[in-house]
């Protein structure tokens, strides 16, 4: 009888201390985030950036610290326009992403209330909006040798001149206009400005014409400029629910000299009560301008390595225009890895896109031209503006550029 209480009281007894040990919760002692639940909200201007992240934490002060590492690395590593985006980069990283993780608070310019509490087991969820400082993370990347900065890159391969145009929208595409302008020169690229009242070269309007294409005004007045790349801008705005609103702006890319499209993407602002639509306007712009950027810089990093595309015209005569043809067709050749495209002419005037490495502008490229070029005459340049070159060749007589 007595071992059967003694077992009784044994077995209530583990019973109990059973009930009154709750589980562990587990706290991430990892330097990077325990998750990685973050978006993109908006570009608040050049160097910054709103994210939404979501940290998990055993209580609500880890969580919180845990959504500002989600955050830092979302705008290193995640989304579409990270910062770092080779695996090398990812790697060199590691140490100096570490530190950063560790002290958030350098980096964060704002931190909404919660957006949202869940539980997950044993854990909380928080979810916040935070605007983090891109400028300087990257400041910080470049001085530690894990990125070039955009001064280096300029400096590698020269960074493109770029004309801006609004081709809809009214005075909210001249804003966006504005704004990409000057998120453009934030990031090392010279804008060129197509002022009020400015006209196509008369001498571009002629070769369009004469090439037979169907003619873009945008186009022919970047040609005019000088510009290696022209952007358009169209905006479109809409009225949200409850008296809100929101604006999107569509911003495409072209390379200039070949007329190809470099990227193309929209941009959208929240969906907010606002005075002005041109705040609304200003976000979206921010926010297509970042993702564009990436794009641009992928493409002319890519054209740096293949050979960067010229448009080349050549005015002769119907007498020696065939030998130039030949003449200037086989010096371009032969200083081009890529394959040469023809575009239509007449019978004494012939037009090019070649595509040439380390030679950086339309002047250098007559230069090496002319000492290259075994056909009838001398060439004698017309014009050379970025990267259009047009000259022109005959052994006598005039030379005109003739609409056939």
């Amino acid at each position: 009888m007595k071992r059967i209480v003694v077992s009784l009281t044994v077995a209530v007894a583990m019973l109990f201390s059973s009930c009154g040990s709750a589980p562990v919760c587990n706290a991430n002692t990892q330097p990077a985030p325990a998750s990685y639940e973050a978006s993109f909200v908006e570009s608040s201007g050049t160097g910054e950036m709103m994210i939404k992240a979501t940290g998990i934490g055993c209580t609500m002060e880890e969580a919180t610290a845990e959504a500002k590492k989600t955050a830092i690395w979302f705008v290193l590593e995640g989304g579409d326009k990270p910062i770092l985006k080779s695996p090398a980069e990812k790697t060199k990283a590691v140490g100096l992403a570490q530190q950063m993780y560790a002290n958030t608070a350098k980096y964060i310019r704002y931190q909404s209330e919660v957006k949202g509490k869940a539980k997950q087991g044993d854990k909380t969820k928080l979810t916040y909006l935070f605007k983090v400082d891109v400028a300087m993370i990257k400041e910080e990347l470049v001085s530690n040798e894990i990125i070039a900065s955009e001064d280096e890159i300029g400096e590698q391969i020269g960074m493109p001149t770029i004309s801006v145009f609004a081709d809809k929208g009214g005075d909210y595409a001249k804003t966006a206009v504005a704004v990409i302008q000057e998120y453009f020169t934030d990031n090392s690229f010279e804008v060129y400005k197509a002022e009020q009242g400015d006209k196509v070269n008369n001498l571009v309007s002629k070769i369009s014409t004469l090439e037979g294409a169907e003619t873009d005004p945008m186009h022919d007045m970047a040609l005019s400029l000088g510009s290696d790349i022209y952007a358009k801008i169209n905006y479109s705005g809409g009225a949200g629910s409850m008296g809100t609103a929101k604006a999107s702006v569509v911003v495409e890319v072209y390379e200039t000299a070949s007329g190809k499209m470099l990227g193309s993407t929209t941009g959208y602002s929240a969906e907010r009560k606002v005075t002005d639509p041109n705040a609304l306007v200003q976000e979206a712009t921010n926010d297509a301008s970042a993702k564009i950027l990436s794009q641009i810089k992928k493409e002319w990093m890519e054209m740096a390595k293949k050979g960067k595309p010229f448009k080349v015209t050549v005015l002769s005569n119907s007498t020696d225009g065939a030998g130039v043809d030949e003449a200037v067709y086989g010096a371009l050749k032969k200083m081009s890895q890529r394959p040469i495209k023809r575009l239509a002419g007449g019978k004494s005037t012939f037009s090019y896109i070649v595509y040439i490495k380390d030679v950086p502008n339309a002047f250098e490229l007559f230069q090496s031209l002319k000492g290259t070029y075994s056909g009838p005459g001398k060439l004698e340049k017309v014009s050379d503006t970025g990267s259009f070159l047009v000259f022109k060749a005959a052994s006598s007589g005039n030379i005109e550029l003739t609409i056939e």
